[in-house]
């Protein structure tokens, strides 16, 4: 065998060694997190003649069939700018993966070089120029090769946290996206519980004027006193009051739509247009439902599984670090000649460096990055159990809210009644015009309560969609047709949890 089959030998050998090498570090299995058998709130939330309608994952917003909020998604999924964001760091994700990855091949150089030297004629060891001063050209040009073999799988370990951070990246896009969709949503919900509000007041306003108009008639006809009237035209300006506090409101919430859809404020606008009705019906699901769809919990899990990776890549520094060198090319001293054999040049070479002391450098990472796993581990298990309680309060807010609902809507019909009553009773002189304005008072408050009722169930139904992690047929698809227990949105009953193995 010749000196150029033993280096390429040599290089083979050493690069399968290095593919077929341990990889230090805790193999990482997605620890259990406690999946209760159904959430407490279910089903109290619906009445049972409401049928629940079928929405897709992804567009969960049409199970309102609003033609003007599926526009606005619309916007959001095109010009939001928080999206846009999550999308340049998944980008950054994905480039940090080909960065990682990269480091698994040769890095391979090439360099020329010219230069004029002259030594001193009184140079040590100046023996080949017979005492005198020297003066040459070097031209020399080379490949260059350097590549650290992978032994202790330290760069597969980095490599492979990378490519959790990536997959972290992409649940972060989609946590992003829903977060968003959902803040629209809510939104322009309450804008339309504004608008509600404001036509009770409106059509509140109409009925005042109508008593003031009265109660001045009666003044003049000598039936009503000067006191009257002020009442009538106090509560008359209160209420103008609060409608044009809602204005406020109202231009507020419409700004913050604008940016959520990407748009300068001083450009956008929507039509006033109060709702009126109950939310659609929400199916909470199972809890395990919840941990297969809500992105933060898949974006949780895979920080886990790249804090255990670097646990590994920590470990390896415990261990030799083996590295190839390799150069081949030419050297001359004048450009006619350079690309000749007799002056090509080569080298190869092999070098390990062991740590002997650091101060406990080493044994310290180790310790950093076993610690870094234990806090993505908790933040995991409380992620799980922050969805959980989302999900258990909306419902209960749900059924709660429905409640409440009733009951006010049977207070604003004896509220009626009663400012019906003192209405006719001060027309015929039986009580003061005080009743009128209590009843009337009463009214207004109830009449407004049942509104803001209304917008509560609105916005509790759109956190209930988000906190089940959108809509409920089905999973994303590159979460259902992931069957690898340690990947994101998975369900393992695997305790498994990296340990630090003795090195």
């Amino acid at each position: 065998m010749n000196q150029k089959q033993s280096y390429s030998f040599l290089l083979a050998a050493i690069f399968l060694f290095s593919l077929a090498g341990c990889t230090v570090g805790p193999n990482y299995k997605r620890p259990a997190v406690p999946v209760p058998p159904q959430f407490k709130e279910t089903g109290s939330s619906t009445p049972p003649e409401v049928k629940t309608p079928a929405v897709a994952y992804s567009d969960w917003w049409r199970v309102f069939q609003d033609p003007v909020l599926n526009g606005l998604e619309t916007q959001v999924a095109s010009s939001n700018l928080d999206i846009r964001a999550a999308v340049a760091r998944f980008d950054q994700a994905e480039a940090g993966t080909k960065y990682a990855r990269s480091f698994l091949f040769p890095t391979i150089g090439a360099g020329a070089g010219v230069s004029r030297t002259r030594e001193a004629q009184d140079r040590p060891n100046n023996g080949n120029t017979n005492g005198l001063a020297a003066t040459y050209n070097d031209i020399p040009v080379a490949l260059t090769l350097g590549y650290e073999v992978d032994v202790w799988g330290k760069i597969r370990r980095s490599l492979e946290s990378a490519r959790a951070l990536g997959q972290a990246s992409a649940d972060d896009l989609r946590f992003v996206k829903l977060s968003m969709e959902a803040s629209t949503a809510i939104d322009y919900y309450s804008l339309r519980e504004n608008d509600a509000e404001e036509q009770v007041l409106q059509f509140t306003i109409q009925e005042l004027q109508q008593a003031l108009d009265l109660t001045i008639n009666r003044l003049n006809g000598g039936l009503a006193s000067d006191l009257e009237v002020e009442e009538a035209r106090t509560l008359l300006d209160q209420t103008k009051a609060q409608a044009q506090a809602l204005d406020v409101q109202r231009a507020q919430l419409e700004h913050a739509i604008a940016v959520l859809v990407g748009r300068p404020a001083p450009e956008f606008s929507i039509d006033k247009s109060p709702f009126d009705g109950a939310p659609p019906a929400i199916p909470p699901g199972l809890p395990a439902d919840v941990l297969a769809r809500r992105p933060d919990i898949a974006e949780a899990e895979r920080f886990m599984a790249s804090a255990s990776a670097r646990i590994g890549v920590a470990k390896a520094a415990y261990l030799p670090q083996i590295s190839l060198t390799g150069l081949a090319g030419f050297e001359s001293v004048s450009p006619a000649s350079l690309f000749t054999w007799t002056n090509s040049i080569a080298s190869l070479g092999a070098s390990a460096i062991a740590p002997l002391f650091n101060g406990g450098r080493t044994r310290a990472g180790v310790e950093q990055a076993a610690a870094a796993y234990r806090e993505s581990l908790a933040q995991y298990q409380k992620t799980v159990l922050s969805a959980y309680q989302e999900v258990e309060d909306q419902l209960a807010a749900l059924r709660i809210l429905h409640g409440e609902a009733q009951s006010e809507t049977s207070a604003v019909d004896d509220a009626k009644k009663a400012e019906q009553v003192a209405t006719n009773r001060y027309t015929r002189g039986l009580v003061s015009y005080l009743d009128v304005v209590y009843a009337q008072t009463a009214l207004l408050a109830n009449q407004r309560v049942l509104t803001q009722i209304s917008g509560q169930r609105m916005v509790a139904t759109i956190v209930l969609i988000k906190a089940i992690g959108g809509g409920w047929l089905g999973v994303p698809a590159q979460v259902a047709s992931n069957t690898n227990p340690g990947a994101p949105g998975s369900i393992s009953n695997a305790t498994n949890q990296p340990t630090l193995a003795k090195r």
